[in-house]
């Protein structure tokens, strides 16, 4: 039978609103609105099927590092944590935060917080879900690495009752349930590698496959009933496993180091993150104390060019310290910052650059002595695109006579020159915490830096000034969505007129899977499996 018969059959069995014989977990599905498909087909390259299928539905995983999400110790098993333990909220791929484990919250002035949860929910041990089985979950994840600097903020947590728990922060942050998407576990189960938990799946007693946990309230909703995992943790085998059909869904990092090549026939969606590529600069370089001088590199960042061309289109341009998807993004301040290399020329001879000694090369006046311009700009040498854009960035000033200077490091060499502040200028990366709190990147510190000093934290720029981080309170401090979205709005204005920081764009992941497998997918940063109740898997 042809795909297109099979799909007028489901059609039909659809709109008689399932005859009896059929499979009501794939006819009644509704179409949904999902990522854009994109065929990683090249130019020229003739379009195949996709290899022979097992029929089964496989992913990666890795049998030593154990499943406790908790605990997180494997990047490979943490991809699929959803299907076995629910999360105490989650967050969307508009970055919007919804829960189906806490029912109501409350706080009058967002330090202490009451949340009441449904104590119904069922864990694969046969127990229901406690407000006490949450508590132990988040303070167990406040011990870990992977969890810990976006649980620094709760000061005391409590278990009030069986169906309600309360939380103190240190300080007011009306987002803070954003940061609360925090995998649930079993009370006492921190040391298991497998602790019990309420998704829709459980792990079989053979250890190489997720079976449906049909207690699950989703349970009927599932695509599947079985998941097989797939040991495939060596980078050529991976590959090769999908080549082969052998698993059937990897993700990618397309601007980092560890981006890998998948050539075979296959469809890619992109999901969107909160990580941000930026210009960042130091606060005490004689060439930068200027404002004018660090608000016209602004103008050089063709941020359309750079995630279209050097990026592949793996980004989204943007000017402001927010995901463009955010209902906090101000779309009309930030088209203030589009490309205008004249504008940049013009900025930093308002900031007392010309040509002093006339000698076809530009200076820069500093405390009324001229110095010759040699910016020293450094970026990680790991990430190709990231290379790319910093020299895209430093040839543009250059091409204006602005002498810039890229060093192309190491991670150990850029770290250590961030800290040291031995740079004019760098492009960084930032993973941004889903209440958008950057704060810490602006944080004042006491003292001076010392010269063999190893600096402590991410004021990279030497920053002095405690305004962006009041601005931050402000905002997170907010009673209501107007004002919270007007305080950002301040804050975006502050950070943008001083020049302090430059935003590039945000980056994007992808998910690739075989031709005409899965339909349906709305994966995040947080869960690629955010949406798996409403995917379709076609193993025909």
């Amino acid at each position: 039978m042809t795909k297109t018969a099979k799909k007028l059959i489901l059609l039909m069995l659809a709109a008689l609103c399932l005859m009896p014989g059929c499979d009501a977990r794939t006819a009644a599905k509704q179409p949904i609105e999902e990522a854009p498909i994109y065929d990683a087909i090249a130019p020229g390259e003739e379009l195949r099927e996709r290899p022979a299928a097992d029929k089964l539905f496989s992913i990666n995983y890795d049998p030593v590092a154990g499943m406790n999400p908790v605990r997180a110790n494997s990047s490979a098993n943490m991809l699929f944590w959803s299907l076995m333990y629910d999360s105490v909220f989650t967050v969307d791929d508009n970055f919007r935060v919804s829960s189906e484990v806490v029912t109501d919250y409350s706080s009058e002035d967002y330090i202490w917080w009451v949340f009441n949860i449904d104590s119904t929910i069922p864990f694969t041990d046969g127990t229901t879900l406690t407000a006490s089985d949450i508590v132990y979950s988040i303070q167990r994840a406040q011990q870990t690495s992977y969890y810990r600097e976006r649980l620094s903020i709760i000061y005391g947590i409590s278990a009030l009752s069986e169906d309600c728990f309360a939380i103190t922060t240190k300080y007011a942050n009306s987002q803070f349930p954003a940061l609360l998407n925090i995998p649930i576990i079993k009370k006492d189960g921190y040391f298991e590698d497998v602790p019990a938990g309420t998704g829709p799946y459980r792990l079989a007693e053979s250890g190489d496959r997720l079976v449906l946990f049909t207690e699950n309230r989703h349970a009927d909703e599932m695509p599947v009933d079985t998941i097989y995992l797939k040991d495939c943790m060596d980078t050529s085998n991976k590959i090769r496993a999908f080549e082969d059909a052998t698993i059937d869904l990897v993700t990618n990092d397309p601007t980092g180091m560890y981006n890998l090549g998948y050539g075979s026939s296959n469809e890619t969606r992109y999901y969107e993150t909160s990580n941000m590529d930026y210009i960042g600069f130091n606060m005490s370089s004689m060439y930068f104390q200027s404002l004018r001088a660090r608000c016209a590199v602004n103008y050089v960042i063709d941020r359309d060019y750079i995630v279209a061309e050097l990026m592949s289109g793996c980004g989204v341009p943007a000017a402001l310290p927010v995901h463009p998807e955010s209902i906090l993004y101000d779309s009309e301040y930030a088209e203030s910052f589009v490309y205008d290399p004249a504008k940049c020329a013009a900025l930093f001879e308002s900031a007392g650059v010309s040509d002093y000694d006339a000698d076809g090369e530009l200076e820069m006046l500093v405390t009324g002595i001229v110095v010759e311009l040699k910016i020293r700009f450094i970026v990680n040498n790991d990430s190709t695109s990231k290379v790319l854009t910093a020299r895209r960035i430093a040839e543009e000033l250059n091409a204006l006579g602005i002498t810039t200077v890229l060093y192309e490091m190491t991670w150990a060499d850029y770290i250590a020159a961030l800290e040291k502040g031995e740079y004019d200028m760098y492009l960084g990366e930032l993973r941004i915490s889903p209440d958008w709190n950057l704060s810490a990147l602006f944080q004042p510190y006491e003292g001076d830096r010392e010269d063999d000093a190893v600096f402590q934290g991410l004021n990279y720029a030497n920053n002095k000034d405690p305004r962006y981080s009041q601005l931050y309170g402000e905002y997170l401090a907010a009673s209501d969505d107007l004002t919270r979205n007007a305080k950002f709005r301040e804050l975006c204005r502050y950070i943008g007129d001083t020049g302090i920081i430059m935003p590039v764009c945000f980056e994007r992941r992808e998910v690739l899977t075989h031709r005409g497998v899965v339909t349906g997918i709305r994966a995040t940063q947080y869960d690629v499996f955010h949406n798996f109740k409403d995917w379709t898997i076609d193993l025909s």
